[in-house]
């Protein structure tokens, strides 16, 4: 247990082994060392001067022997806390590369036009992107959403809208004539506006349209969502947008 416990605190195996038979041993030959811990002469070595880096290892010579030390176990909590610092130095580090990575993955690649998202994780996963994306002052808008999808997977919705909500961006959304009850809820949340469509337009699947892109998702039975990439698609779909939005109700069950 002990052994498994210093792993998971970032010890390998045989570093775990070495060091608890050190603190069996007391000061000790490297010999005794392998032999205690089922560890080959061969790796003992390397395995002790790895202890000795972590400092959880100290080393003398008598008699022209070299004998090993286990050091205190709180020097564990100190190599621990090393590690978090070090970490800590790392994560600031890469925060400072990723615009330079991602300029590097970009260069010389032609934009990218299209893409498939399949599953609910994959669709969630694109509606984390739009998120991620989109500024403060930026407005999404959404179109055709049926009763069935949007009840399914509401949780996600509901809090995936409200943390939009935080970072400021509107959105404006076109709910089928029978979503009232869901649509009710939306306009609770900041920076939302709703609307339903005629109840002659039945929608099985959705629009989704910011100012870069376009997406056509589909949730019923294979959820898949297909993402067109293109400023002047999602303008043109912007102004297709608004006219069934001058259209459409602010109350439920429209009969236009």
């Amino acid at each position: 247990m002990n052994e498994r416990i210093l792993q998971e605190a970032g010890l390998t195996k045989g570093e775990s082994k070495v060091y608890l038979a050190l603190v069996l041993l007391g000061e000790s030959s490297v010999t005794p060392i392998a032999r205690e811990a089922k560890v080959s002469l061969s790796k003992i070595y390397e395995i002790l001067e790895n202890l000795i880096k972590k400092g959880l290892v100290s080393s003398i010579v008598k008699n022209n022997v070299k004998h090993f030390s286990a050091a205190e176990p709180e020097r564990i909590l100190d190599y621990l806390e090393k590690k978090k610092e070090d970490i800590i130095q790392s994560e600031e580090k890469v925060k400072r590369i990723i615009p330079q990575i991602k300029l590097m993955s970009q260069k010389d690649k032609p934009q990218e036009s299209g893409t498939v998202y399949q599953g609910i994780n994959g669709i969630k996963t694109f509606y984390e992107e739009v998120l991620r994306n989109s500024e403060k002052g930026d407005e999404i808008l959404v179109m055709g959403i049926p009763r069935e999808s949007a009840k399914k997977h509401e949780g996600y919705f509901l809090d995936w809208n409200k943390r939009r909500a935080k970072k400021s961006i509107s959105i404006k959304l076109l709910f089928d004539y029978d979503v009232t009850d869901l649509g009710k809820k939306r306009k609770k949340i900041k920076l939302s506006e709703v609307r339903y469509l005629p109840q002659k337009m039945i929608t099985p699947a959705w629009i989704l349209i910011t100012k870069n892109l376009v997406a056509t998702i589909h949730i019923v039975e294979k959820p898949i969502c297909f993402v067109i990439k293109d400023k002047k698609a999602a303008e043109s779909y912007s102004s297709f947008f608004e006219v069934f939005w001058d259209l459409s109700s602010n109350h439920s069950n429209p009969t236009i």
